[in-house]
């Protein structure tokens, strides 16, 4: 048939989810701690709109007003899926993704890796739309239904994200056009979501794509891929895109970023070649009972625990994801021993900023793999809970104190100089934890050519080994000291002289 006399889908992402901000990746880490307080609790809305309120008046990332906050409960769970509700025992319970958790609340958040994650299983029709109501039932929203009837009744399959990649493919292998050269312009996305001969399987023939594009040149645009509404409506949404680390925004369309191509065509690859879809709605095809059919998925909880990254073949997830291992990374710098023929300068301390966006890593960075290890884990919630708190106990008792890209924290205490290591834990991870710290401490101080400074590890969780505590203090001359509640530390009898003369305990 080719291009609809009128477009069924008219916006890329149909999302409420304002990314365009670049402090919008701390943001995303804090709605995904918060609901991982809540994490297999009953949903209770008034309680969320509680939480999420105090978020909006103390977090420097929020986007949005408290009225307005609201309407992103639904949006970073049925289109990010964030966390998803399911029905168990007469009660609705709320649960976090694994997706969340392994990329959002984990030491070393990916906001990158999940985005690109998630977003490659975001499609048309999705079962996306449910709410509810005072009495707990949960229902279909109208113009959810309306939208989803509609795409169903006219056969549509559509992964947004997946045909950008096989259109970026295609071009690259198929017409040979440069990586560099890929250009989609905005109406081109449009008339492809909206031309049968694409729109209706979720993985089109990259030859087909092709032939499709090169036909778009040569006719007259039908007048509604040229309607000025219709086209700013239709990619109003497409800032998220930036957000999977993939594409770039021009004024008229999109570019595959441009660092480290090899790594980011790796990625693109990998999402065109994806076969996973969301089949909750096959048994809608031409059915009679359409829009009861379509109501009952969508009220059900398949939605959500389709749409989480984790349930994806491990082969997969890690073609889309963007972890380091931190025992494969080659250190650049000369052996001891030799005389370098250039010096690496350590980064120069800097006031501690609290409200500096801290999540944004661009994926594939090769140029300091340690680098972005230590960026990753600054971003995590706890360590920036954490990091505010000391910082703001010396700043009562010091004129300033200081950070750089990989030291958390440095005070002049009267001329002793500190400097601090935070790390998140939890009993799994303690040790591994520590002995992260433990390395960083030893290369920081050197690095900086402060030798004479007292070390300092902050846990999250105190050590559940007492031969850890003894050796931090009496073997490696570290001191240590952990979190008891929101506002307190606490420290072995050994440490706490000093600490508290500093002014971070009693």
């Amino acid at each position: 048939m080719g291009l609809l006399p009128e477009p069924i889908l008219k916006k890329f992402f149909a999302n409420k989810i304002e990314s365009s901000r670049p402090e919008w990746g701390d943001y995303l880490l804090e709605v995904a701690d918060t609901f991982s307080t809540f994490d297999g609790e009953d949903l209770n809305r008034e309680l969320l709109s509680e939480r999420f309120s105090v978020i909006s008046g103390r977090s420097p990332y929020a986007l949005r007003d408290v009225a307005n906050f609201r309407d992103e409960f639904g949006a970073y769970g049925t289109y990010l899926g964030v966390f998803h509700i399911e029905r168990i025992d007469n009660s609705w319970k709320i649960f976090l993704s694994n997706a969340a958790k392994h990329f959002l609340c984990s030491t070393e958040p990916d906001v990158e890796s999940f985005c690109r994650a998630q977003l490659s299983l975001f499609q048309y029709p999705n079962g996306a739309g449910a709410v509810q109501d005072n009495r707990g039932i949960v229902r279909m929203q109208a113009n959810v239904q309306t939208d989803t009837v509609r795409e169903t009744e006219n056969g549509i399959r559509v992964n947004p994200l997946r045909l950008l990649c096989r259109v970026v493919v295609a071009l690259h292998e198929i017409s040979s056009v440069a990586l560099p050269n890929v250009h989609i312009s905005y109406q081109q996305v449009f008339m492809l979501m909206n031309d049968s001969r694409v729109n209706t399987t979720f993985s089109p023939a990259k030859s087909t794509l092709v032939e499709v594009l090169n036909e778009y040149m040569r006719i007259t645009p039908p007048g509604w891929a040229t309607n000025p509404s219709y086209l700013t409506n239709f990619k109003r949404n497409f800032h998220i895109l930036e957000r999977t680390g993939l594409f770039s925004r021009e004024r008229n369309g999109l570019i595959v970023r441009a660092d480290n191509l090899e790594k980011v065509y790796s990625y693109i690859s990998a999402i065109s070649e994806m076969t996973t879809n969301f089949n909750g709605f096959d048994d809608c095809y031409g059915s009679d009972n359409i829009a009861d059919r379509i109501a009952s998925v969508v009220s059900s909880s398949a939605w959500g625990i389709y749409f989480d990254a984790l349930t994806l073949p491990m082969k997969t997830l890690s073609a889309l994801s963007d972890e380091i291992d931190d025992t494969q990374i080659v250190l650049t710098g000369t052996p001891i021993g030799t005389i370098p023929t250039t010096v690496q300068v350590f980064p120069a301390m800097q006031s501690f900023q609290s409200v500096q966006p801290r999540a944004f890593v661009p994926s594939g960075n090769i140029v300091d793999p340690y680098e972005t290890l230590v960026r990753r884990e600054k971003a995590n919630r706890e360590h920036v809970r954490i990091l505010n708190m000391l910082a703001a106990s010396l700043r009562l008792r010091y004129n300033d104190v200081f950070e750089n890209t990989f030291l958390d924290l440095m005070v002049n205490a009267d001329g002793q100089l500190f400097i601090f290591e935070i790390k998140s834990n939890n009993s799994r991870n303690v040790l591994s934890q520590i002995r992260k710290g433990i390395s960083q401490l030893y290369e920081y101080r050197y690095r900086s050519e402060m030798l004479q400074a007292t070390l300092c590890i902050v846990l999250q969780q105190k050590p559940p080994q007492d031969w850890v505590i003894d050796y931090l203090i009496n073997d490696r001359g570290i001191l240590v000291c952990w979190l008891v509640d929101d506002v307190r530390l606490e420290c072995p009898h050994q440490c706490h002289a000093i600490l508290a003369q500093i002014g971070i305990l009693e």
